[in-house]
């Protein structure tokens, strides 16, 4: 809903700022993604924004699929919203539920150093870093992403440089199909001679994929995919980009 209420309030009157992380709010794979199924849904949370109309924005670490910190203790966090609401909210609850709480809302979890290798302090500084380091720096950093064709980071650039390269991203007419879904966001992009349609699932689950009356298949090209997949049944997490061209 925030997503069309940007692109359709304003079309043809002001351009759109893109973005789905800031320091001010918790990794989007934790938040709105799945950390179980982190490369995926770190993909379609790409393309979810991307292929929009407007600048994009990428908050540092978002390129690489960074995800919450998880501090054993609630004093470790810095930010003083969290100290807050830690210690005000949901006070009936055990502290460990309470903490599972600040885990998936705080800023804090955005603010961790960005996790450049696998050695200490996953390679920001040989000093001591302003905040803790994410214990996963071993597993999700860039020097690992740069080697894996199949990353995350390897997938942001391909995305970049299909929407720098389309006409129908810059100046197409955006249209979200199926707001009912609670499954799946899809939505279009039309302009003369060009037509983009972004199909993205948001379920854990596979899920038939819905295509609007007008997008014939047949004659699209399937220029970007998360997932190696040609049935009519979305994986877990699956994004598709398709274009026609007159």
């Amino acid at each position: 809903k925030a997503f069309s209420n940007w692109q359709n309030k304003l079309a043809g009157k002001a351009w759109n700022v893109l973005y789905i992380e800031n320091h001010d709010h918790p990794r989007i794979i934790s938040r709105y993604g799945n950390e179980k199924f982190w490369k995926e849904s770190g993909k379609t949370l790409a393309v979810s924004y991307l292929f929009q109309q407007g600048t994009p924005f990428l908050y540092q670490g978002q390129e690489i699929g960074m995800l919450n910190w998880k501090p054993a203790d609630p004093e470790m966090y810095e930010d003083v919203q969290t100290r807050y609401n830690y210690a005000h909210s949901n006070l009936k609850k055990s502290p460990e539920e309470r903490l599972r709480k600040m885990w998936r809302s705080s800023r804090d979890s955005a603010r961790t150093p960005v996790q450049w290798d696998g050695s200490e302090n996953a390679g920001f500084t040989t000093g001591t870093p302003w905040f803790y380091v994410n214990e996963n720096y071993p597993q999700i950093n860039v020097a690992q992403q740069e080697e894996d064709p199949d990353s995350i980071l390897q997938f942001y650039r391909k995305a970049i440089a299909l929407r720098k390269s389309l006409s129908v991203v810059r100046d197409g007419v955006y249209k979200e199909h199926f707001p009912l879904s609670r499954k799946l966001y899809v939505y279009s992009r039309v302009m003369k001679g060009q037509k983009l349609l972004v199909i993205c699932s948001f379920s854990d689950r596979a899920e038939k994929m819905k295509v609007p009356a007008g997008f014939d298949l047949a004659k699209a090209k399937l220029i970007l995919q998360n997932v190696e997949n040609m049935s009519s049944t979305l994986f877990p997490y699956e994004s598709r980009v398709y274009l026609w061209e007159e």
